[in-house]
């Protein structure tokens, strides 16, 4: 069976894990054929290149910068980060083009100091996905409400993405689907009294992709170690167990919808 991973940080390894490149390779003996990666700041954007050179075709980059790393000098953060953005779309440019915006959002759940600079920030790298034609990758903590009112603000028929490490309730979930955004479903599915399964088994199997958000989120029964792309089989058995389907319908399911929404 063919899996995707579709949010991993891999480029960027806890202490004591294998070299990127080695996890990689793990998650390619695994089954997981294809990884995205996760940007987040000026400082991912080279690591995640150079791994997207080492392994065309299996590993691909996203840029963007996380709500917990906008701060008062956003704007020329934002303003390099677009640039890299644009540069690699030019033809000229041999480097792997950008298949998302992302990791983009809103976190209220340690700090709430930026909180306006992170509307901002996620305004207009929004608009940066509907200008270039990309999806987006949202990253949303404790702020479910300011970020649904912003996207519905933005949201002109063309804005397309994925509710990374989505833990919202059902309700929040049908409004997701309003919107026309994937869920992706990750190790938490696996956690004892999670209330991920009620939501997956209220959501099409359409709009769910899987991801491990590595090195963190390691499903059962790895909780608490650090994580990475070669778990997603285990999350993926775990959606299939849920949903009454076979592990291959699950694997099908998500890695074309992951194809789909990224063009991969």
């Amino acid at each position: 069976m063919n899996w995707i991973d579709t949010h991993t940080h891999t480029y960027d390894p806890e202490e004591g894990q294998e070299s990127a490149a080695e996890l990689v390779k793990k998650a390619l003996d695994a089954g997981v054929f294809k990884q995205i990666m996760g940007g987040v700041d000026l400082h991912s954007v080279e690591p995640i290149m150079e791994l997207c050179r080492a392994f065309p075709d299996t590993v691909y980059p996203t840029i963007g910068l996380h709500p917990t790393e906008v701060r008062a000098d956003y704007i020329p953060v934002l303003d390099i980060l677009y640039k890299n953005l644009a540069d690699a779309g030019q033809k000229e440019n041999k480097d792997p083009h950008y298949v998302a915006v992302g990791e983009i959002g809103i976190d209220l759940y340690h700090d709430k100091t930026f909180f306006k600079e992170q509307q901002d920030a996620f305004r207009t790298q929004l608009r940066w996905a509907k200008e270039l034609h990309l999806p987006v990758v949202l990253h949303v903590r404790n702020a479910f409400e300011e970020a649904w009112h912003i996207l519905k603000d933005e949201q002109d028929g063309t804005l397309k993405g994925v509710f990374h490490c989505y833990s919202g309730s059902v309700e929040q979930s049908e409004r997701v689907l309003d919107l026309g955004f994937l869920f992706g479903i990750g190790g938490v599915l696996t956690f004892k009294n999670a209330g991920l399964p009620e939501v997956v088994k209220n959501v099409p199997l359409s709009s769910i992709v899987l991801e491990t958000d590595a090195p963190w989120l390691s499903p059962d029964p790895y909780r608490g170690r650090p994580n990475d792309s070669s778990t997603i089989p285990i999350i993926g058995h775990k959606l299939a167990q849920i949903l009454g389907i076979t592990p291959q319908q699950a694997a099908l399911a998500t890695t074309a919808n992951a194809c789909k929404l990224f063009g991969i």
